[in-house]
């Protein structure tokens, strides 16, 4: 007899479970039959997933991960942990709808949360076209509540929204009952738009397709500061899946990548630094690649001028004969 089975199920269950996050909850069903059966309440899981991801507590989203296996449970598995560097699965038979929970803070406080379904199939115009989920419309505006009061130094608000802000952008596949959380967490590149005077933050997931090809989940935040009271506020927040040359996937091929990572292999959630270096390795790809590309196109337009010019003097050195 354990320790464990001397003390009463309710005391578990109302004083000690509620108190644990969902890692320590999933290690103590572990330990005992008793504390599995324990742990394996969906009221229990409910909550820390509404905890960690308040976007969850969506009507549309309860509906949806109770259709999981082990309901709460299995979905908090699925979403806490990171995708694998490397996409071993691939499917063509593509899903007929995926849902977005996207929940963004700031030093921990929620600043925006969002549930957004997008249909796949049978539109042909989503499979041919970019994919994109952009979950503000063009002119709207998210009002944060963060305020910075030095706004004259750039380098420094540029460092508290790198080191502050979080997003979690978790897609789902009701259909195969997977979910995966596509962002750093932390953002990976955080920079001024000179254009628009706005700041754009980048979370992203790389994922090796081939030994010498990868691609990027990339959700991108952009945001702004009142330049009067300092405050930030939210102006977009969208999702693409970006080659290693940059490109947009369409949205069959982007189907493809994404129900792919869903069904393969997970691993621990890292620290945002880790993240960066992948992501500064992609980028590092993606410029050589592009300077490849430049330089064969340079060389393509000498031949074509080469070839004109050699065209033009044989027909005038014909003529003039």
């Amino acid at each position: 007899m354990t320790i464990a089975d001397n003390i009463h199920d309710d005391i578990f269950q109302t004083h000690i479970l509620t108190k644990l996050d969902g890692q320590t909850l999933a290690a103590a069903g572990c330990t005992s039959s008793k504390l599995q059966s324990l742990c394996s309440d969906q009221h229990l899981w409910s909550d820390i997933c509404h905890a960690t991801w308040p976007s969850t507590a969506d009507p549309l989203l309860t509906t949806t991960i109770s259709a999981f296996s082990s309901g709460h449970r299995s979905f908090f598995s699925d979403a806490f942990t990171s995708p694998t560097r490397r996409l071993t699965t691939a499917t063509r038979r593509l899903t007929n709808e995926i849902i977005s929970a996207v929940d963004l803070r700031y030093a921990g406080e929620l600043i925006f949360s969002k549930v957004e379904s997008t249909k796949t199939v049978p539109s042909d115009w989503f499979q041919t076209s970019p994919f994109r989920v952009d979950l503000l419309e063009p002119k709207e505006v998210v009002l944060s509540g963060v305020k910075f009061s030095g706004t004259g130094d750039d380098h420094v608000m540029l460092s508290e929204l790198e080191n502050n802000m979080m997003l979690s952008w978790i897609v789902i596949d009701p259909t195969r009952k997977r979910a995966v959380n596509l962002s750093s967490g932390k953002p990976v590149l955080v920079q001024r738009n000179w254009l628009t005077n706005g700041i754009e933050l980048t979370f992203a997931v790389v994922v090796s397709v081939k030994d010498d090809d990868c691609v990027t989940c990339n959700v991108q935040v952009m945001c702004r500061v009142n330049e009067g009271r300092g405050e930030l506020t939210v102006r977009g927040v969208s999702l693409t899946v970006l080659d290693v040359y940059g490109k947009c996937l369409s949205g069959k091929d982007s189907m493809v990548i994404l129900q792919g990572i869903m069904a393969g292999e997970r691993r621990r959630r890292s620290g945002g630094e880790e993240e960066r270096e992948r992501y500064r390795e992609y980028m590092r790809m993606r410029r050589e690649r592009n300077e490849r590309m430049e330089r064969r196109e340079r060389r393509l337009d000498m031949a074509c001028v080469a070839s004109g010019v050699a065209i033009f003097v044989a027909f005038w050195s014909f003529v003039m004969c």
